[in-house]
């Protein structure tokens, strides 16, 4: 067992867990928001796009449509796009202030909606 010292002016970083992957692909993809929770099979994922600025990650399958907010969130894209994300749920941010390190990503919003059948039928 390792024990971390701190550095005195030197913050540590915090890890709010947002993101839970695994090294072998994952059946189902776990989200969870304030209101909701869902799992949505690999098998229905269409597509996976990330915002340049990678605050923004829509997560598009064939019967919903997720979009995830926060920050630094390459490695739910990546965790996603390979089928190695289990579970993206929201982090308590309220207690992290902006200039703070974070490991990982930081998901402050998590959105999920249904595709209705005509928008299905376009996709």
């Amino acid at each position: 067992m390792s024990i971390k010292t701190k550095v005195p002016g030197q913050e540590q970083p915090i890890n709010p867990r947002c993101l839970l992957t695994r090294d072998v692909p994952a059946v189902c993809l776990r989200l969870q928001s304030h209101r909701q929770r869902i799992a949505l099979p690999y098998a229905l994922l269409l597509r996976v796009e990330l915002s340049e600025d990678e605050t923004t990650c829509a997560i598009i399958f064939a019967t919903h449509e997720v979009s995830v907010q926060g920050r630094h969130l390459e490695q739910v894209y990546l965790a996603v796009s390979q089928g190695q994300a289990v579970q993206i749920a929201i982090g308590q941010s309220e207690g992290i202030p902006e200039g703070t390190i974070v490991l990982g990503p930081l998901v402050t919003k998590v959105r999920i909606e249904p595709i209705g059948e005509s928008d299905r039928a376009r996709r």
